[in-house]
């Protein structure tokens, strides 16, 4: 039973890992795309002839929504639309095809996203409700700094933090703005050696466990460096009395940081055997631990790129 549970938890995270690195690959020639783009852009017409037909107003927002909502190319309004804002959006209109094929070509990819410091994007959505509710005016360079997300998209590959340009996945597990429990990996893009935003795709984490630890019999999670319960298995739901992610909407934004800090940390557990267990995963490959009175063989394999074990669990007689 070890042999069999050691192999399956090296296939899922060599699957996971593998998925990772494809996320980095693609995202960062899509960033590279974006930059030629830019820098290119005397090549393609600008001429604002026919947006105001094509493009929608939403409150202080101009968008376009094409492919049955799943392209959108807009400013959220942050910054008055004038006719350089027109004129970027116009040339992020060519970036439709790539934009197409990266997020066709990422598995578990749910959003595929450029933005800039000055709040106008472009990107490939897996859901339709997003073209519904966009923002009527949303700096989406400040939703840090609002209280929106848990970490800051724009400042961990920004140069203050990051003079390498190197693409970085979210330090932890997040939950986006429309409720879905995701990782993301960001990579910064410069324009004339400017800072000019981030290419951003989603990693949905339902989607990852799909391809991995659903598939087991055998109890199974996945947990985060810091603790976080990032998802378990069946299996592991009908044997462990924990707090564990379920899509849902979040009209209270603090609320939604608390949850996933504080109630999604097996170290908050109020079993002291789960505390036990998430405290020699810090550092254990492979252990032997008493969970609610039980006797468990516990093993790891690691997920370095998303910093993540996948943790499988066997009772012993």
């Amino acid at each position: 039973m070890r042999d069999t549970v050691r192999k399956e938890l090296r296939t899922y995270a060599s699957r996971l890992s593998e998925n990772c690195r494809n996320f980095m690959r693609e995202t960062e020639k899509a960033a590279y795309f974006v930059e030629a783009l830019y820098s290119y852009q005397q090549l393609y017409d600008l001429s604002l002839d026919g947006m105001e037909k094509k493009y929608k107003r939403h409150g202080e927002g101009y968008y376009l929504i094409e492919e049955e909502k799943r392209w959108i190319v807009g400013s959220s309004g942050a910054v008055p639309v004038d006719d350089r804002i027109k004129r970027e959006l116009k040339l992020l209109e060519n970036a439709k095809p790539k934009f197409r094929d990266v997020f066709g070509a990422l598995g578990y990819c749910d959003e595929f996203w450029f933005f800039t410091t000055e709040s106008v994007c472009a990107g490939w959505v897996e859901y339709s409700y997003i073209a519904d509710n966009l923002p009527e005016k949303l700096d989406l360079s400040q939703l840090y700094s609002a209280g929106i997300t848990r970490w800051d998209w724009y400042a961990i590959v920004g140069p203050g933090n990051n003079p390498e340009r190197l693409g970085k996945w979210s330090p932890f597990p997040c939950v986006d703005l429309y409720g879905q429990w995701v990782f993301a990996y960001d990579f910064p893009v410069y324009i004339d050696e400017q800072y000019k935003g981030v290419v951003a795709p989603h990693a949905k984490i339902e989607y990852m466990m799909n391809e991995s630890i659903y598939k087991s019999s055998e109890r199974m999670l996945v947990v985060h460096d810091d603790s976080t319960l990032i998802g378990m298995n069946a299996a592991a739901k009908k044997s462990f009395d924990i707090e564990c992610y379920e899509f849902r909407a979040w009209d209270d934004q603090s609320r939604k940081i608390s949850y996933v800090r504080k109630d999604l940390n097996l170290m908050n557990s109020k079993s002291e055997s789960i505390v036990q267990l998430a405290d020699a995963l810090r550092w254990q490959n492979e252990f032997e631990i008493s969970i609610d009175g039980k006797s468990c063989l516990v093993m790891r394999e690691k997920v370095p790129e998303i910093h993540c074990s996948i943790v499988g669990c066997i009772d012993r007689a």
